[in-house]
């Protein structure tokens, strides 16, 4: 329901602080885990359910059937993004950090790296990941320990924000058991493999019609791909 909120939209630095209104007078609170585990985070698709999705799609419809339905088209999407961040982790780690949200009742969602969660599935010896934790004031004592966020600037920083890089954020209310429900930034570092979602619907159909007999399985997320509407793709 918090996807339905307002979209604040800013570059960094402004005047406008987000993490403070994420806070909705007091109501929540946001600290810093650099080495967070994640373990212990839900998720309502694992990498095992994708590939179930994907292959069912494409064996009952057929590419041409599967493209047709747009409400596929999120997860197409992330069908080559995976791929692609599978091998970008590999070389230079988690880059963005992740939001995890207290849902206060002893569980957690991961707000900003549900995607990255499933990526983590081909790369087990990654433990733990940078993360923002957004909760509730009344259990910030769980997170005694940990820097507390309380500005943009100071969130910003620990992203490894560059001036002028656009931020996007979505809150929740007062009422909410976290502050944050989601959010997003450009940085150069991860630029090159974070393809906008027609582009990678595209990337995907092409590559497809090249490997008509392609299945989709944890091992084909290991198998790095250059991914390109013009280059031909190997499987």
């Amino acid at each position: 329901m918090y996807w339905n909120n307002p979209l604040i939209e800013l570059n960094w630095p402004c005047a406008q602080d987000p993490i403070q209104q994420s806070f909705h007078n007091g109501a929540h609170r946001v600290f810093w885990n650099p080495q967070a585990k994640f373990d212990h985070i839900t998720t309502n698709q694992r990498l095992g359910d994708l590939c179930k999705w994907a292959n069912e799609w494409l064996t009952t419809d057929g590419i041409d059937g599967f493209v047709a339905d747009h409400r596929n088209h999120y997860d197409i999407a992330n069908l080559v993004k995976l791929n692609m961040w599978i091998k970008d982790i590999r070389a230079q780690g988690i880059v963005k950090p992740w939001l995890i949200q207290d849902q206060g009742n002893g569980t957690y969602l991961a707000g900003t790296g549900d995607s990255r969660l499933r990526a983590l599935e081909c790369i087990p010896e990654i433990k733990t990941v940078p993360a923002f934790i957004s909760t509730s004031t009344d259990r910030a004592d769980l997170y005694a320990g940990l820097e507390p966020v309380t500005s943009f600037d100071q969130f910003a920083t620990l992203c490894s924000a560059e001036r002028g890089n656009l931020f996007l954020f979505r809150l929740t209310d007062a009422d909410a058991p976290y502050g944050i429900h989601w959010y997003e930034y450009n940085i150069s570092r991860t630029r090159a493999v974070t393809p906008g979602e027609k582009a990678a619907v595209a990337m995907f159909v092409k590559y497809i019609q090249q490997c008509p007999d392609t299945v989709i399985t944890h091992n084909w997320f290991n198998t790095p791909i250059e991914w390109s509407e013009e280059s031909e793709s190997n499987s």
